[in-house]
């Protein structure tokens, strides 16, 4: 406890008169009060001025309690101590009882504070530990909202592609649906095929009735022209015997690759990118495609999945021609799909 009073004699008065307090009392005059004030929670002040002398000290000391001894306080001045924050005023003329009494209320007002600064502290202590973990809960949340919107993405992008793929199948199937004969299913398809993909050289292969390829027709877009023909003539006794067994699209990137699937050295595919659909309605291959064209422009993932529903629905279209074609026959005596030569389905580019 500090008591500040200009006058010595008052100082040693106000210590006596404390009673209990006595053993904790420090004394200083007016000047030296903000040194002492730092290790004082109490403070009793006697002398002209302890308005602002106690705002210096709370300022310096915050949380310290103060008491103000003045002569005869009028309410204006009562007025001005407690909005400065003043725990009480005292009349001079009070006893040691009443100054006594006075500061046990002041320091139980200190120690609820300094409780209420304990409990404060905890309370920020919690609330920052809630406000990592809220912090921590945030980041979790914010991740897995970024996986949930990659995965929507994903799924939108793969319901648009299932739509695409829905509407390419529902065009061509109605389109194919229309061609009854083998010229003009054929012809329709590798149009459409190149309407899809883009310019690329393309074969399609058809059994004949002994159990061999033909071409059945061609599209020429980079090969040479006079050997054209010829070159996809015997091309059908090597690609479609090798890919007629299988049951998904073949795609193939480099030469080894080729003369791998191939059994031999192709020099026509030398340098290329191919893509070989089996074409198997009902069981039975009704038709080999190929496509191939420069490896500097190989095909695209979306274009061999477009490859294989084309190749799907000519092999559907090209069954239902066969069975139309010859109903009339015991299916032992079904001929092939056609023994039309590649004149007949020439579509140069």
């Amino acid at each position: 406890m500090l008591v500040v009073s200009a006058k010595r004699a008052r100082r040693e008065d106000l210590a006596r008169s404390l009673g209990a307090w006595a053993g904790h009392v420090e004394s200083c005059d007016a000047e030296h009060a903000p040194q002492h004030a730092s290790r004082a929670d109490l403070v009793l002040l006697d002398l002209p001025g302890s308005i602002d002398l106690w705002l210096r000290l709370e300022h310096a000391r915050p949380g310290l309690a103060g008491v103000i001894v003045r002569e005869s306080p009028d309410a204006a001045f009562l007025t001005r101590a407690l909005r400065a924050g003043v725990g009480d005023v005292l009349d001079a003329a009070a006893g040691p009882d009443t100054i006594a009494h006075s500061l046990a209320g002041a320091w139980a007002r200190v120690q609820r504070s300094q409780r209420g600064v304990v409990r404060e502290r905890r309370r920020v202590r919690r609330l920052l530990a809630l406000a990592a973990h809220l912090r921590g809960s945030r980041r979790e949340l914010a991740q897995q909202m970024s996986d949930l919107c990659a995965q929507m993405a994903g799924s939108y992008r793969d319901l648009s592609d299932q739509m695409r793929t829905v509407s390419m199948c529902s065009e061509l199937s109605a389109i194919l649906r229309q061609e009854l004969d083998v010229e003009s299913l054929l012809r329709t398809t590798l149009e459409y095929t190149l309407r899809r993909i883009g310019s690329t050289n393309a074969a399609i292969f058809l059994p004949n009735s002994l159990g061999d390829y033909t071409l059945g027709a061609y599209v020429n877009y980079d090969c040479p022209k006079d050997a054209s023909e010829s070159m996809f003539a015997d091309m059908a006794e090597v690609v479609a015997p090798a890919f007629e067994s299988g049951e998904a699209p073949v795609v193939l990137r480099t030469p080894a690759e080729i003369t791998g699937a191939l059994g031999r050295e192709s020099p026509c595919l030398q340098d290329r990118s191919m893509v070989a659909i089996p074409c198997r309605a009902q069981g039975e291959c009704v038709g080999v495609a190929l496509f191939f064209r420069d490896r500097r422009t190989p095909f695209a993932d979306a274009h061999v999945r477009t490859l294989g529903l084309i190749g799907s629905l000519f092999a559907e279209q090209m069954a239902r021609v066969v069975r139309t074609h010859n109903r009339h026959l015991p299916k032992s005596q079904w001929d092939g799909p056609g023994e039309a030569g590649p004149d007949d389905f020439d579509l140069r580019a």
